[in-house]
């Protein structure tokens, strides 16, 4: 198996996990799941070839035989479409004839009377009087002295608007949310504020939900193949982009390295 033989190879130069992970700069889940021959079910082809490829040829191995070794678990089939519904017949409605007669004399009626108005609209508009507009008497005002202070009665008064809590610099500071949807089955693994929230595997359709007041770190193995939403906002382009690997802030986001793991 493949695994046996990347371990007896670091065995055979006495080299630990931690060793080889900082000559790589491949973290140690990923190269004990090498050894056990469990990383291409928690990864993806392209990512298991490249971390495969690093790790032999660190260890004087071709990595060519070694990845003839691999066999590759076929993707979930997708769903077979709903049946589509059959095509409801034409509707046809029918108007009797004795209604579609009357209708027509009832607009042929209503035009001659519109016609007469419109020729003559003089003679049939009343005669309207108007009543005669008075103005209020406006009541007598005192005048006010120029260093009078004016009092705002209280139930007229406008409530005090909230004051979000702010930083040390003073800007708001809100909670950051994150949110994952897996569209195929991937590994994940969460820190919130230095806290680990999850290392899991997630399956096909699973969604989660976790918060960090400063500081989010997101390692996912399918970053393509999930969709990732902070503070309601998309970010899976991001993930992309860091192979996805996240470091999420206040201040933005950037691609997680060993150093921020340590």
């Amino acid at each position: 198996m493949v695994g046996k033989e990347l371990r007896e190879a670091r065995a055979g130069k006495k080299l630990t996990i931690a060793e080889v992970s900082h000559a790589t700069k491949i973290q140690p889940w990923v190269l004990e799941a090498l050894e056990a021959d469990r990383l291409q079910e928690l990864m993806s082809p392209i990512y298991v070839k490249g971390f495969l490829t690093t790790y032999a040829r660190f260890l004087r191995l071709a990595p060519e035989p070694l990845l003839a070794q691999f066999t590759w678990k076929q993707d979930e089939e997708p769903a077979p479409p709903a049946a589509a519904r059959p095509a409801l017949p034409p509707m046809t409605i029918r108007i009797p004839w004795p209604l579609v007669r009357r209708v027509g004399a009832l607009a042929l009626g209503g035009a001659l009377v519109a016609g007469i108005v419109i020729v003559n609209p003089l003679r049939w508009l009343p005669k309207i009087s108007l009543p005669t507009l008075r103005m209020p008497k406006l009541a007598s005002i005192t005048p006010v002295p120029s260093n009078a202070k004016t009092v705002t009665p209280p139930s007229l008064a406008p409530p005090p608007k909230p004051t979000p809590p702010a930083s040390a610099t003073g800007r708001a500071v809100h909670a950051l949310e994150l949110e994952i949807v897996a569209h195929r089955a991937t590994w994940v693994r969460v820190l919130a504020d230095g806290k680990l929230l999850a290392q899991q595997r997630l399956p096909r359709g699973a969604q989660e939900h976790w918060t960090a007041k400063k500081r989010l770190e997101l390692v996912v193995a399918h970053p393509s193949q999930v969709t990732l939403t902070l503070n309601g906002q998309p970010i899976t382009s991001s993930a992309i982009a860091h192979d996805g690997r996240l470091v999420i802030t206040q201040q933005g986001i950037s691609a997680l390295s060993g150093d921020d793991e340590l």
